[in-house]
């Protein structure tokens, strides 16, 4: 009878995932072409590069990690003229004891054609190589315990029930931004908001994560939305951010604000130098976490830490332990190479 539930459990593992959620990052202003591919390239500066880590679970037992690189840029760059965008998204993600993962490879490309002086609309596409993988090998058996008493030593006799399969995966989505930067005596004010949807997994990809059997993964549809207001005549902004992620069954509401001072001002008249500045606040993932997070922004460096403290019903098996989160990125962000560009 043990023997069944654990096959069962395995079907229907492998069954809830094909209708749940993909990846998500606590911190995912920093992740932009995993919520938008429109979001490649939609930014002031030369290029920019951003690495991932989240641990989550950890007092649950072989905790869920995933990591991720990403790199992006403008191409072709002229004031007041339409643009592409070009970048490389890469993760890894692998899960508990059957360490079920995933890996993706994937290219983004997008327009952006600005509408004015303080307006751009963005329209992306995303696609590449994904490869799923799991094993029964570190799982645990009902001939393997003795007296109540699990030994490892004991053969399972047990074959893999699990399928390693490669896939090909296709989004696209949309985004809208605007900026407006003012000068003023504690140095440039900034107004920005930008706005997108996109849908990931246009084509369905099929799903074997069992001998035998397939299904086809469900598209994921995400709304978000970010800003930076900043107090004229003041160092202090505010840093509202939300999105709102669904995938079959599963649905995801994320949101909250980060209060940051600047530190140090950026060149008035050229925008060679960046500026710096810190920020703290916190996130709220509907009826799941409650996130802090921490980041010390240099201008081209930025580094960012944050934690979900676990409050939804399973919060008794993680002892409200959620995810660890940080985030490092590097981007050339020297505006003075493209406000004189004609």
């Amino acid at each position: 009878m043990k023997r069944l539930c654990i096959y069962f459990g395995l079907f229907f593992f492998s069954a809830t995932t094909v209708v749940g959620q993909d990846i998500h990052f606590s911190q995912f202003p920093e992740t932009p072409m995993h919520i938008n591919p429109a979001n490649t390239g939609l930014f002031d500066g030369l290029f920019r590069a951003t690495l991932n880590y989240r641990n989550q679970w950890a007092a649950m037992g072989h905790p869920f990690t995933t990591a991720a690189a990403a790199f992006d840029m403008p191409l072709m760059y002229a004031k007041n003229k339409a643009y592409m965008g070009v970048g490389a998204f890469l993760y890894r993600d692998q899960a508990g004891d059957s360490k079920f993962g995933t890996f993706q490879g994937l290219v983004s490309v997008s327009g952006i054609v600005p509408l004015n002086d303080f307006n751009k609309l963005s329209v992306g596409i995303q696609g590449g190589y994904s490869q799923r993988s799991a094993t029964t090998a570190d799982l645990q058996w009902e001939n393997q315990y003795v007296n109540g008493v699990y030994d490892p030593t004991i053969l399972p006799n047990e074959n893999n029930l699990l399928t390693s399969f490669p896939y090909v995966d296709f989004s696209a989505g949309t985004a809208y931004q605007y900026r407006n930067r003012a000068q003023s005596i504690t140095g440039q004010d900034v107004n920005e908001f930008s706005f997108g949807a996109s849908v990931f997994h246009l084509n369905k990809p099929e799903q074997k994560f069992h001998q035998g059997g397939g299904e086809r993964m469900d598209m994921r549809f995400v709304i978000h939305g970010q800003g930076r207001i900043d107090f004229s005549g003041t160092r202090w902004s505010l840093r509202p951010s939300a999105y709102y992620m669904a995938q079959g069954n599963a649905n995801e509401i994320l949101f909250g604000t980060m209060l940051r001072y600047r530190i140090k001002n950026g060149t008035k008249v050229t925008n060679f130098f960046s500026e710096s500045g810190i920020g703290l606040g916190v996130h709220y993932r509907f009826k799941d976490a409650i996130i802090p997070q921490l980041y010390y922004d240099l201008g081209d460096i930025f580094i960012g830490v944050s934690y979900d403290v676990n409050i939804s019903k399973y919060s008794a098996a993680s002892k409200s332990q959620g995810g660890f989160e940080v985030t490092l990125r590097y981007a050339n962000l020297n505006g003075a190479l493209y406000k004189n560009k004609k």
